[in-house]
């Protein structure tokens, strides 16, 4: 049948053959990468929450070292307890020393601070005893 043509009228092929996303599937897609992206965004946020206690800890423990070894070369005579006092250079941290005994005197010296507001407070406790000699 020479000279004949053939020409298709429309789109034969069904319509679940042809290549390319349904909206179900690009919002299918859409979500689960948004659930992704907020638990990365989570663990990002407990992972500076953590680094930050862990640099409080560590800056309590220092304040209270020192303030130990304040205590150390204090006379032995003169060594008394006192109340939460903030320390100038770390308006967050109060430091308190609890002095009790005679002979040998246990000295505790506690440094508090305040995590996420007033209620949510931590603390770093060092004690040792000192005798007069």
């Amino acid at each position: 049948m020479p000279g004949r043509t053939r020409s298709l009228k429309g789109n034969t092929r069904p319509s679940f053959l042809e290549k390319g996303f349904t909206l179900l599937e690009i919002l299918i897609t859409t979500l689960v990468l948004a659930l992704g992206v907020f638990a990365l965004s989570q663990a990002f946020n407990a992972g500076v929450l953590s680094s930050t206690d862990a640099e409080n800890a560590d800056l309590a423990l220092n304040i209270a070292q020192a303030k130990m070894e304040e205590l150390r070369n204090t006379n032995f005579t003169s060594l008394a307890s006192s109340g939460p006092t903030a320390d100038p250079g770390f308006p967050n941290f109060n430091t308190t020393v609890t002095v009790s005994g005679s002979d040998p005197k246990t000295i505790t010296v506690a440094v508090a601070w305040n995590v996420l507001g007033p209620a949510s407070t931590t603390n770093v406790t060092l004690t040792t005893l000192r005798a007069n000699y």
